[in-house]
């Protein structure tokens, strides 16, 4: 085991078991197979359906077996980000976890502790080898599949299985907080199809490197740049003056990731004019950002050039749109003037078969401020001949007033750590808005322990807070 002074022993060692299991969004039959073998050999019943969801179910506990259930819940998928030196086939390899000072980290790529954390904790609970849990009811855990892509998985349970009217979900990254509510979010793909001219002078690629990234939703307001909209905007300085075309454009992999990198192929017939120009371009942008981003960098050299590049007029479209399209924070709440309320993050941008597309996420508590972003994006389209398809969406989740299970935790957490606990509410997408529209009557919270860096390689837990946040789970759960 990695962190050998950890109280609870089981609870890292199913964290690292998991970890070796490949569980990218939608490839998510291995964990789940691990799941149901799980249950099977502890006698456990369980349920699994076609979208790899799986439910185990736990009998309570000694004198407790009549008492009303309670839910915990925690997706298996995650993010597969890694850095662009780094090899590593998320589809077909586990993650190398190191501890570093106190922190739980992957090699190069996401640590999956989003939800990993969560995946880890239900089987402790059920499990119980280690004498984890001196005493609980009934115990329900859903794993849920394919969440970071739009909460799939939840969409598509069937919770007339689930008898619990309490819910834990183990979601959330910072075990000081419970969270209460969260913005609702659509996705949006807008394709520019073009025509193909032939290529002239010589190939340029312009990469776009070393920023921060992270969490679209709760890393948003932080002012970190986005990889696609700095090279759209050097796209957009260097066509005033050199005469260009795009070979093609990418940048990131998923839409709820604030990208980092990005890259364009272009021809030129002025090189060495081009490459000053971006020199000088990358020195104007590294001014202007935060630390968080202090690795940026922008840089442009020879590449080789294919024989057909994007036609003049769709290359003008493209640097227009991706320079001028809104992104990041539209407004903060005002009622809250700390919490995001309404933002967009353009996650991916890709060359492919003759279109390039471009893959946006809506978030917002408001159903009226995401039909507005999807209005103008739309808006774009209709203006650029663009293609468009919304998709993937799902409800926010309101504060609730009265919260028997929010007031229990709360009370854990005050006599354990002698402190307030942080009540909020988070701007990004929780499976908790889903849950609540199919189960209106569930008294919910989303809590965890500490993870930052989420959705990037970066991602790290803090090992004291994920024993802490165990602490708390076993103390509400004996309650």
């Amino acid at each position: 085991m990695l962190c050998k002074d950890f109280a609870y022993g089981g609870l890292m060692r199913f964290f690292e078991e998991i970890s070796a299991i490949p569980r990218p969004t939608y490839h998510e039959e291995r964990i789940a197979e691990y799941l149901c073998g799980f249950a099977r050999s502890r006698g456990l019943e369980y349920y699994r359906d076609e979208a790899n969801n799986v439910f185990i179910k736990k009998k309570g506990s000694l004198g407790r077996e009549n008492e009303p259930a309670i839910l915990l819940q925690g997706h298996t998928d995650m993010v597969c980000e890694k850095n662009s030196d780094v090899e590593h086939d998320f589809l077909n390899e586990g993650l190398k976890l190191y501890e570093d000072n106190g922190l739980l980290r992957a090699r190069g790529t996401t640590l999956g502790a989003d939800n990993g954390d969560a995946v880890s904790v239900m089987l402790y609970v059920l499990d119980g080898a280690e004498g984890n849990l001196p005493s609980h009811p009934p115990v329900e855990c859903l794993f849920t599949a394919s969440e970071e892509v739009g909460l799939d998985g939840a969409q598509s349970f069937d919770y007339s299985k689930i008898s619990a009217r309490r819910m834990i979900n183990m979601d959330s990254a910072d075990e000081s907080q419970i969270l209460t509510g969260c913005a609702g979010g659509t996705r949006t793909i807008l394709r520019l199809p073009f025509e193909l001219e032939e290529s002239f002078g010589e190939g340029v690629a312009i990469n776009v490197k070393g920023l921060a990234g992270g969490h679209s939703g709760e890393d948003i307001e932080k002012g970190r740049a986005n990889a696609n909209k700095v090279l759209g905007r050097a796209l957009l300085d260097i066509s005033r003056d050199f005469d260009i075309r795009i070979a093609s454009l990418n940048g990131g992999s998923k839409d709820n990731a604030i990208t980092r990198e990005a890259s364009a192929v272009i021809s030129t017939k002025d090189v060495e004019g081009l490459a000053k120009r971006i020199s000088q371009i990358e020195a104007t942008i590294a001014a202007e950002l935060n630390n968080d981003d202090r690795e940026f960098s922008l840089t442009a050299k020879r590449c080789e050039l294919p024989h057909k590049v994007m036609d003049e007029a769709s290359g003008k479209k493209v640097i227009f749109f991706l320079a001028a399209v809104q992104n990041g924070v539209f407004e903060m709440n005002r009622s809250i003037p700390s919490l995001v309320e309404f933002s967009r993050n353009i996650g991916v941008v890709e060359t492919k078969d003759s279109k390039i597309s471009f893959t946006f996420l809506t978030r917002s508590p408001q159903n009226s401020q995401i039909d507005f972003s999807l209005k103008q994006l739309e808006s774009y389209a209709e203006l650029l001949e663009m293609e468009v398809e919304h998709g993937n969406s799902y409800p926010g989740w309101s504060y609730s007033e009265v919260s028997p299970l929010r007031d229990t935790y709360a009370q854990v957490y005050r006599e354990l750590y002698g402190k307030e606990i942080e009540i909020t509410t988070i701007h990004a997408g929780l499976e908790c808005g889903i849950i609540k529209e199919r189960v209106p009557d569930m008294d919910m919270i989303s809590c965890g322990p500490v993870v930052r860096g989420l959705h990037s390689p970066d991602e790290y837990m803090d090992i004291a807070s994920f024993e802490r946040f165990f602490t708390i789970i076993k103390n509400v759960l004996a309650r």
